[in-house]
């Protein structure tokens, strides 16, 4: 009976990674129209919830919420502001990063609370603690087309377009350290012009297109999966998911394939040391 315990711990394992992609939402954050701060459905592209910006209305770009604490930037700004997303209070500057060749807009967290911006021009992806402590910096192989308004991290990966309402959506290989950005998938998310913000929630992507005023949907290969409408008097720049706990080590689809080889593997082993036991 002992024998099978690896196939029961391999089994659970598989169960618990799938169970925690299934959880993933759908609900994301945005500014609207430089003054509203907005958590919308993707799939429906329903306002859920929306309140004023507190500080700099008329100039908010980007938000991304780590906790309860909302981090938003201001166009042509190189602060980073801080909001209480239960009282929409203004909580101030939370910290400062230079602009180097262009604006600061876009801003992603990862799964471990960090803050990443992708700046215009020739700006590398950086990555920030909450405190303003700069982490990493990532240059991207080719400069931008004005702003990069539209990027996510995950894992080991980044996804941006490249460039104000500019795609498509490439994806890079993230290495550590320093180390420059390496293109993994040249177009890998395959939107046209005036597409910007993206979020992925560990399952799919979801993209804005501004002009267009719909948001789109991808699986996690790239690949179109459905659309749905925005208000057509809404503005978004970007987004982000307000669910990142489970976007870090997301397995890609040949992880999946190995991990299923592997428990097939697992239980072809036990079921023969079964029987060599019976035989004994």
């Amino acid at each position: 009976m002992n024998s099978f315990k690896p196939v029961a711990a391999a089994v659970a394992l598989f169960a618990a990674l799938g169970a925690g992609n299934a959880n993933a939402d759908s609900y994301f954050w945005a500014v609207n129209q430089f003054t509203t701060i907005q958590k919308l459905d993707g799939d429906t592209g329903a306002v859920v919830e929306a309140f004023a910006v507190p500080f700099g209305s008329g100039g908010a770009a980007s938000i991304a919420v780590v906790g309860n604490i909302g981090y938003y930037t201001l166009l042509g700004s190189a602060a980073v502001y801080k909001v209480d997303m239960t009282t929409h209070a203004a909580l101030g500057t939370a910290f400062s990063i230079p602009t180097l060749s262009g604006y600061v807009n876009g801003i992603t967290p990862d799964s471990a609370g960090h803050l990443w911006f992708a700046g215009g021009g020739a700006d590398p992806m950086r990555e920030f603690d909450t405190a303003g402590t700069l982490l990493s910096t990532h240059a991207f192989p080719t400069a931008a087309n004005a702003y990069r308004d539209g990027s996510v991290v995950f894992g080991n990966f980044v996804v941006a377009n490249r460039g104000d309402q500019q795609g498509p959506y490439d994806r890079y290989d993230l290495s550590g350290g320093n180390s420059a950005l390496t293109v993994n998938q040249l177009s890998f998310i395959g939107a046209g012009n005036s597409s910007n913000g993206i979020a992925f929630n560990g399952v799919n992507f979801y993209t804005s297109d501004e002009q267009a005023h719909k948001v789109s949907k991808w699986d996690i290969n790239g690949a179109f999966v459905s659309i749905a409408s925005l208000d057509p008097g809404s503005r978004y720049e970007n987004w982000t998911f307000a669910s990142q706990d489970i976007v870090a080590g997301v397995p890609e689809p040949e992880t999946y394939a190995l991990m299923f080889g592997g428990l097939l593997a697992v239980g072809f082993a036990a079921k023969r040391k079964a029987k060599a036991a019976l035989v004994a």
